[in-house]
Order: structure tokens, then C-alpha cells, then sequence
């Protein structure tokens, strides 16, 4: 487990997302897949009614390029202050070269350093403790992105996959200037058990598997091994992770205001607010919308948290999420005085 609380105070800004416009409901996805089974079915086994998905022209820096210009329209003054990006993604434009580097010449980034980071589902969490850990170390400004494009990479013979996964990109920026805040990082950790690796996994495309040896055609789509233990695995880990996080902080579980957990499925959402006695309606939800958007789904929440009137100046809120490999990623966020 690593264990992370800033000795200076680190805030950052309400995220900006970009949700593609093309949206898919169930019935859309069936008669994608060509199968025949009732939109019910899906609703019910997911709790997912529509995702949105890329047009086929779109890549993973479109999105996370969207994301970004929204954000930095909102503040136009602080461009010139990013002294790094940080892109957390599986689905990058390529294999290699990594994609940051693309955002950052298309955004009109000057003198940034910028990198890909690859935490899966953890992406936006993982994503959030090491932009303030740099923040923290350097003083500087960073710019943070959490973008994936899924539906480019499902099978439509696996309805477990195709029914599951959206597209989406959430950009915050993480600084020292308080005036920026939305929120203040309080601490995070994370943890990992590899045993589990490759247990949700796209096969092809790596140096174990490089595309051209793949012979069969799943390997070059993502696919869960074991989708009950899946569930069992994310529910459990996160769980673990939240309670780990603020036993570290000797806090309890009702001293946190707000969940926001990684939207994997409706039942996974709700099975981690059961573990960690979450009230009713302090619980965000918008997998039922957006689907699994991945790495992005935690950005996107808290952007949906930005929006509800009842959140107050003061209130702690846990961002926890779990993602392939084993990952998981915990953040304690404080809402402070400024607008969302």
C-alpha cells in the first residue's frame, strides 16, 4: 500500500468532461450485436440504459483534447502555468508513441513535460494522487486528463463486454493557488494485487503478444475471464482500499460526506456503498447514462457531484475505484470555498 498526505495544501479545480455525442441504448447496442435478446435483459443485468460512443474517426486524444480546451476555457488565465500533463489511459492513440505528448502540442502547451499513465479503471484516481504528489514537489501547476475509448475494442460475439463500456474524458488542473479549488486533496493511497492481472485483459497488441501473432480473434478484443469474480474482486478491493484510507486517517465512515466510486456496473456501484454504509442519495451515480467510461468514470462522477446544490464548503468526499491489473486507488478530496 502506498500511503500519501501532503504536508503542504495542494487544491484542485472542478473536472471538465467531454462525453462523445453519439449515444447508444441497449436497443441500439442488441441490433449492433445482432442478437436477440430484450433491452431488459441488459437494464437489468447492468443497470445501464445508455453509453456514449466515439464515431469511428475519433481516437483517445480527441476526446482527452475536448476535455481539456473545455477546462482551460473556463480558466483562460492559467495556460501559461501548466508545467505538466498527465494522461491516464489504456487506450492511447497507439501502442507507441505514447498520446500526451499529442494533447500537449494540440492544446498549445509551451515548456511541459507530460506522460501516459496506465491505472485502467484507477486512471482518474491514480491519475489525481501523483499530479498532486509532483504538485507538491515542484509547486507547479499540473494538468490532469483521464480519457478511454472502449467501444473501439469490443467484441460484438460478447454481450458481457459490448453491453458494459462507454466512452468519455474528465480534465482538472491541480495546483498550490488555492483561488483555483474546487477541492483540497486531503491524502490517497494505493494498493495492487497481481495475482488478478489479467483477469479483465486485451490480449494483442503488447511485446507478450504483438498484433501479428494473434490467432484468434478475441485476443484482439478486451475480455473478462471470470465476470462473478470480477464483481467479488472490484467490490471487496475497493472496500478495502476506502477503509484502509481513512483507518490511515483515523477517520470513520461517517465522517465522509460524498462516495464516488468507480462506475463499473449499477450493482457493483451499489454493493460498494453497502460495504462502506454509505446514506442514501450521498452516493454518485451515472453508469445508468455513460456506462463503464474506464479510467475516466471517477472524473466524470465528481463533475456530476460539482452539480448537485447539496454539496457544501467543508464536506469530505472519497473517491475509490478499482481497475484491471489489480489496481485500486483511493482519494480523500475537501470541498473548499469556491464555486464548482
Amino acid at each position: 500500500m502506498a500511503f500519501y498526505q501532503p504536508r503542504a495544501d495542494v487544491f484542485i479545480s472542478a473536472p471538465a468532461v467531454y462525453l462523445p455525442p453519439r449515444e447508444m441504448t441497449n436497443e441500439q447496442v442488441i441490433a449492433w450485436m445482432g442478437v436477440s435478446i430484450r433491452p431488459e435483459w441488459i437494464a437489468r443485468r447492468t443497470g445501464i440504459q445508455t453509453r456514449r460512443w466515439v464515431d469511428e474517426e475519433q481516437a483517445v486524444s480527441d476526446i482527452a483534447v475536448k476535455a481539456a480546451e473545455s477546462l482551460l476555457e473556463r480558466w483562460p488565465e492559467r495556460k501559461d502555468t501548466i508545467r505538466q500533463l498527465i494522461l491516464a489511459t489504456t487506450s492511447g492513440d497507439y501502442p507507441t508513441p505514447p498520446t500526451s505528448p499529442s494533447i500537449q502540442h494540440r492544446l498549445g502547451l509551451q515548456r511541459v513535460g507530460c506522460f501516459d499513465l496506465a491505472a485502467a479503471c484507477a486512471g482518474f484516481t491514480t491519475g489525481l494522487y501523483t499530479a498532486t504528489a509532483f504538485c507538491e514537489t515542484t509547486g507547479d501547476t499540473q494538468l490532469l486528463v483521464a480519457a478511454d475509448i472502449r467501444s473501439k475494442f469490443l467484441d460484438k460475439r460478447d454481450l458481457a463486454t459490448s453491453a458494459l463500456f462507454g466512452d468519455g474524458a474528465a480534465a482538472c488542473l491541480v495546483s498550490r493557488d488555492p483561488h483555483i479549488g474546487a477541492f483540497q486533496f486531503v491524502a490517497g493511497e494505493l494498493l495492487s494485487d497481481g495475482s488478478v492481472a489479467d483477469i479483465i485483459c486485451l490480449e494483442a497488441g503488447g511485446s507478450r503478444l504483438p498484433c501479428s501473432g494473434a490467432r484468434e480473434r478475441e485476443q484482439s478484443f478486451l475480455k473478462m475471464k471470470n465476470g462473478p469474480r470480477l464483481f467479488l474482486l472490484a467490490a471487496e478491493g475497493m472496500g478495502t482500499a476506502a477503509r484502509s484510507l481513512l483507518d490511515r486517517l483515523g477517520m470513520r465512515l461517517d465522517q465522509v460526506d460524498w462516495l464516488v466510486p468507480h462506475q463499473a456496473n449499477l450493482h457493483l456501484v451499489r454493493e460498494v456503498a453497502r460495504l462502506l454504509e454509505c446514506q442514501p442519495g450521498r452516493m454518485v451515480e451515472t453508469v445508468q447514462e455513460y456506462g463503464n467510461t474506464s479510467g475516466s468514470s471517477v472524473g466524470l462522477a465528481l463533475h456530476r457531484l460539482c452539480e448537485n446544490p447539496e454539496l457544501r464548503d467543508g464536506q469530505h468526499v472519497l473517491l475509490v475505484s478499482a481497475g484491471g491489473g489489480g489496481l485500486a486507488a483511493t482519494a480523500l478530496i475537501r470541498k473548499v470555498r469556491r464555486p464548482c
